[in-house]
């Protein structure tokens, strides 16, 4: 629930909303979602991941990308987002699993982020499949929401969100918004700012997986205006799978064992992905991952088995180093010029000042962008495997060395 002031705020957004010219009138809602956001993301951080949406992207009478031997989009996401669905559910059965569709059928685009902003949920895993007029175009990549970067990403974002001209009554829904205007994509980028590290941190152990442990093509993690990330009230990542429109991507996109391992990498990136939530809100679940005994594909064997999860990567973590100092001081906010998750540690008659627990360099990266942003200009990147300390060049090696 939002506080007074803020209900105040979205009415006044509400009443300037009308009068407002078209990019004012995205600018306006913008700024009311950032509070709604705000309000509910210090909640997240203490829960830790209590429910995960998964959303099989397109479906009915949308199929989405369509491969050279006809296979559909809507098909391959929805197998893929169901499987990765039952290795939560049976691996963690405390946190649940909400599909926007289990079956072929259509839903919009702003009701997919309404089932997840409903529910509450704590992670939202968008599933799509690219297509491109280069019939040699390969390989996964994670989306955030973000501003496009190239015009390549923009039509990336414009083609998903082409789904919205499919749904009945979609001028009063999305309002003035036209997903084939360039515009309209600026004011979209700042939605999810809130949550960006969290969102980027997922991203990245996404792609880690799928390139490192499957030899996927990697083409990186990415930012642009998706809409359906942009309605959602949580971290959000939206994952193409591949290229249908490449005919060996595209049989291994339709065959069981691709959409297996795909389910199986993003579940295990999943992990790790929660472990470092529960770290940061003092969760510490153990994860029960059956037999030991691999198999290929989920349920094949036996129901129950799930494929052990590598965990030697997770021991890997990066931090910030803002100072070094004679001075014991409370690890608090204010004194540390408002940043926040900071650790002490006693070196010798000193102590050292670290942010941050990131599973990836990428976020570290940012944090170490944020730090010196606030005025911690030496501030730079340390890395510990196991807790001990290590070079931040061992770490990288480790964690992009397949399994």
């Amino acid at each position: 629930m939002t506080d007074c002031k803020s209900y105040t705020i979205m009415n006044v957004a509400k009443l300037n909303f009308y009068q407002a010219p078209k990019r004012s009138k995205w600018i306006i809602l913008v700024l009311g979602w950032l509070i709604i956001s705000s309000s509910v993301v210090s909640a997240q951080n203490k829960l830790g991941i209590k429910t995960v949406v998964i959303d099989p992207g397109h479906g009915g009478k949308d199929p989405g990308a369509i491969g050279p031997t006809k296979v559909q989009e809507k098909d391959v996401v929805l197998n893929v987002s169901l499987k990765i669905g039952e290795y939560i559910k049976k691996n963690h059965p405390e946190i649940k699993v909400i599909y926007t569709r289990s079956k072929d059928e259509f839903i919009g685009l702003a009701e997919r982020a309404q089932i997840a902003n409903k529910h509450q949920a704590d992670l939202f895993i968008s599933l799509h499949c690219n297509s491109a007029e280069n019939k040699s175009a390969h390989g996964i990549e994670t989306w955030v929401l973000g501003l496009h970067k190239s015009e390549a990403a923009l039509e990336v974002a414009k083609k998903e969100n082409s789904s919205i001209l499919m749904e009945d009554g979609h001028e009063q829904t999305y309002h003035d918004f036209n997903p084939n205007d360039p515009d309209a994509y600026i004011a979209l980028s700042m939605r999810q700012d809130i949550h960006l590290q969290h969102s980027l941190s997922f991203a990245h152990l996404i792609q880690r997986k799928c390139v490192n442990d499957l030899k996927r093509n990697d083409r990186m993690v990415k930012q642009a205006g998706f809409m359906v990330l942009y309605r959602a009230a949580m971290p959000a990542v939206l994952i193409e799978l591949g290229f249908l429109s490449n005919a060996e991507e595209e049989k291994y996109l339709n065959s069981a064992k691709g959409q297996d391992e795909l389910a199986l990498k993003i579940y295990e990136a999943f992990v790790l992905y929660k472990e470092n939530i529960d770290k940061k809100s003092g969760n510490s679940t153990t994860v029960t991952n059956g037999s030991s005994e691999k198999t290929d594909t989920l349920g094949k064997n036996n129901p129950k088995e799930i494929q052990p999860i590598p965990t030697a990567k997770a021991a890997i973590v990066f931090k910030v180093q803002i100072a070094t100092s004679a001075t014991n001081l409370e690890t608090k906010p204010e004194n540390f010029k408002g940043l926040k998750n900071i650790q002490k540690t006693p070196h010798g008659s000193l102590y050292k000042y670290y942010m941050g627990d990131y599973l990836t360099y990428e976020e570290a990266k940012l944090a170490l962008e944020e730090a010196k942003k606030t005025g911690f200009d030496t501030a730079f990147i340390v890395a510990f495997e196991n807790g001990s300390p290590t070079t931040v060049k061992a770490a990288i090696e480790k964690l992009n060395k397949p399994n």
